[in-house]
């Protein structure tokens, strides 16, 4: 196996809107760490909102740059002491959280090699079969936090489902409810080609909100009735993965007796909420932030494995890593992308 360079570039927040590539050492893994080779490292939103923002929140300025990427999978080159069972050649799929990996903490994996701290088969790193690729194990992270938010919220195969955005993770959530059986998903944006891109995955109705309301198209397609003189409708689940105050207000407005409704999506500001709809009709609401994640990290690799091309319309460009800026312009354009993806080809810095 080639031996890895001494150098690299590699993606880092400066400030508001300033995000650059940076040459830096390749890490050397310490005890309990690997070494990976990324291959495919998926963009997400809020990479692309820490880049707006030119730190994790807005409001506390950066104390160093900040290294984002954290939907990645690749090769293990390098094992550190301490580390059991993974062997160097292994191809991984990588679960951020622990180290928080292009969140926070000292990695990202938008460069050619990442460390991987607290290295363990099944917990950090996950083993990938030989048919699948590098690009759609990246697409585990996103998964696993549409599998957590439906699992926050009990969802099942049975449940009439109503998700708020079709974008990577509306989508995701999307592919997921498919894959467990359900057959009565509804989705909503202000975008017709993510709505495309969500009937292709599964979705029975796919509405764009500037041409019906969300609790008029709920109401024909769930079914509606009236309690304590209000109206409501019949979606047994709610996703939010818009992040719209409006929509959010509106689902917990038209919710019935019992619903659930997970909020996924990142909201900028408060939200005044109806809290005698949501006491009258016994509404849960549970929010859902995907950082401890192993078993559903595995289960969103299983579901890749079994059935990946399912997943193709959810990865709508792949550009290698020396067009960055290209890829980023693409990403935030929400009429032509949904998930893009960087790839990284072998012996690149």
């Amino acid at each position: 196996m080639a031996m890895q360079p001494a150098t690299m570039m590699a993606a880092h927040v400066h400030g508001p809107g300033d995000v650059r590539l940076d040459p830096i050492a390749v890490p050397l893994p310490g005890p309990g760490e690997v070494l990976v080779r990324v291959a495919a490292c998926g963009i997400c939103g809020s990479d692309l909102g820490y880049i707006a923002k030119g730190s994790l929140d807005g409001v506390h300025p950066l104390l160093h740059p900040l290294p984002i990427g954290h939907e990645f999978a690749g090769t293990v080159v390098a094992v550190g002491s301490g580390v059991d069972g993974v062997a160097t050649g292994s191809r991984v799929a990588v679960n951020p959280d622990r180290a928080y990996i292009g969140g926070g903490g000292p990695d990202g994996a938008m460069a050619p090699y990442i460390r991987v701290g607290a290295a363990k088969m099944g917990d950090t790193l996950f083993p990938l079969p030989d048919h699948v690729s590098f690009a759609d194990a990246a697409l585990a992270e996103p998964l696993s936090v549409a599998l957590h938010g439906l699992r926050m919220v009990c969802a099942t195969a049975a449940d009439s489902v109503a998700i708020l955005g079709a974008g990577p993770i509306g989508l995701c959530t999307v592919a997921l409810l498919h894959h467990m059986g359900a057959r009565r998903i509804a989705i909503f944006d202000r975008v017709d080609s993510r709505l495309e891109r969500a009937r292709a995955l599964g979705a029975s109705l796919a509405v764009n909100v500037t041409t019906e309301p969300l609790s008029a198209a709920l109401g024909r397609w769930h079914g509606a009735g009236n309690r304590f003189g209000a109206p409501f409708v019949g979606t047994d689940v709610f996703v939010d993965a818009a992040g719209s105050g409006p929509a959010l207000a509106e689902a917990i407005g038209h919710a019935k007796k019992g619903a659930r409704l997970a909020v996924i999506a990142l909201h900028k500001a408060p939200l005044p909420i109806d809290l005698f709809r949501l006491m009258a009709n016994e509404i849960t609401l549970a929010g859902a932030i995907a950082d401890d994640r192993p078993r559903e990290f595995a289960e969103a690799l299983a579901m890749i494995a079994e059935n990946g091309a399912a997943l193709a319309p959810l990865i709508s460009h792949s550009y290698p890593f020396d067009c960055f800026a290209e890829a980023l312009a693409m990403a935030a354009d929400a009429d032509k992308a949904a998930k893009v993806m960087l790839t990284f080809p072998e012996g690149a810095a």
